[in-house]
């Protein structure tokens, strides 16, 4: 007694849903890409600010090289000078940082505006993000030991 007839295959698993936020097709949902947009706003003001401590901390001397120079002579100190008050290394480091950080940001910020606008790569938006961040608490950190 045996039957010729195949013997059934079992049935795929249904796919996986969707992350939440997201349509069927995977993209995100318009309240999502505003919310991109937003940061997108928030990373650029970050990411200037970043980049004009960079070219201000790049720019002003170390405050033992400029006690140095009112000692000698060659510079007048005024009331409102300004000095680092940390090592040259400290100073080349954080002004790393901070430059390291803007720029970052600023390729954060065309990743938000591509995400606001297509509803895709929310994972690259926020992996890149969180490096201009890390960067910009890193550059402050170091820069005021």
């Amino acid at each position: 007694m045996t039957s010729d007839a195949p013997t059934p295959e079992p049935a795929s698993p249904p796919p996986p849903p969707a992350p939440s936020g997201t349509g069927e097709s995977g993209k995100a949902s318009g309240g999502m890409r505003a919310l991109g947009f937003l940061i997108a706003l928030v990373l650029a003001f970050g990411a200037a600010v970043m980049i004009a401590v960079a070219i201000d901390i790049g720019d002003t001397s170390t405050c033992d090289q400029f006690f140095e120079d009112g000692e000698s002579g060659q510079v007048v100190p005024e009331l409102d000078d300004e000095c680092f008050d940390g090592s040259s290394a400290q100073k080349s480091i954080s002004v790393v940082l901070a430059w390291a950080s803007g720029i970052v940001g600023a390729i954060a910020v065309l990743v938000a505006l591509m995400f606001a606008v297509s509803g895709t790569r929310g994972p690259l938006l926020a992996r890149v993000a969180g490096a201009a961040v890390a960067l910009g608490i890193l550059s402050i950190l170091i820069g005021s030991i």
